[in-house]
């Protein structure tokens, strides 16, 4: 009698399309058990496939993500100054002008020997000596604006400078008493507009104020061109040193200015 309880064996070439072992196609046969056994390997493989390929995509899109990340600039919008004299300020009988421009042509008049024919005035002033007109070709038209410091404070006064034509003044802050240091700061804007540089050049200058005589510069930063950056955090220190042959009221020592 047949034992009917033996497994029951399937011809190789119908298991053939199933993908089963190398041992199973080698013996030509595979039982049903070998088979389902196989079959949940395949489906373990196939969710484990579909696992990792999730995983893959996810990765993908982090890189990708990770590469169009840009860094954001900050901007600053006000302007500190900090102004170091070697003898405390009088601007009584003196004046003290910070000069701001947008470009390295920035120009002001000079101390002497460098210059003993333009004088440090306020567009719109009538100098002692020299031609109007050369004032604003050669100075006035490369500044975008300036502070003057005078017995009233500091006042703030937008350009451009036309010839015959006024700008106004901007009250920014009070005199304070007397000291070595004059510090003061500004909107940006209220010089320069909407359309701020991304370099800011200035120069400062102190002047004696004799009425109805010439009015030279006496002091300004020796540094060639000096400028700062726009963004958020920069700082400029400038070291001017000692001039003795300068009254200490108008020597300028440190200019020391920030952007925020």
């Amino acid at each position: 009698m047949k034992n009917n309880s033996s497994p029951r064996l399937v011809p190789f070439d119908k298991l053939r399309g199933l993908g089963t072992s190398l041992h199973e196609m080698e013996r030509g046969e595979c039982s049903w058990l070998n088979v389902g056994s196989f079959l949940h390997r395949v489906e373990k493989g196939i969710k484990g496939m579909r696992i990792g390929f999730w995983i893959l995509i996810l990765v993908i899109s982090l890189t990708g993500c990770a590469k169009t990340v840009t860094q954001i600039v900050s901007y600053g919008s006000q302007m500190t100054v900090e102004i170091t004299l070697r003898g405390n300020f009088d601007a009584a009988v003196n004046r003290y002008f910070l000069v701001l421009g947008s470009g390295s042509n920035l120009a002001v008049p000079l101390p002497p020997p460098d210059n003993i024919t333009y004088e440090m005035l306020e567009p719109g002033d009538t100098p002692v000596q020299g031609d109007v007109a050369d004032y604003y070709s050669t100075y006035y038209d490369t500044w975008a604006g300036y502070i003057i410091i005078d017995p009233g404070g500091y006042y703030l006064v937008k350009g451009p400078f036309v010839q015959d034509q006024t700008n106004t003044r901007e009250a920014i802050a009070n005199l304070g008493d007397p000291n070595n240091k004059l510090s003061f700061d500004f909107n940006l804007s209220k010089i320069f507009g909407n359309s701020v540089p991304d370099q800011i050049y200035f120069d400062f200058v102190s002047v004696a104020w004799p009425d109805g005589q010439e009015k030279l510069p006496s002091d300004h930063l020796s540094a060639t061109n000096p400028y700062i950056s726009k963004l958020v955090g920069s700082i400029k220190n400038i070291d001017n040193g000692d001039d003795t042959s300068v009254d200490a009221v108008l020597d300028i020592t440190r200019c020391d200015v920030e952007i925020q």
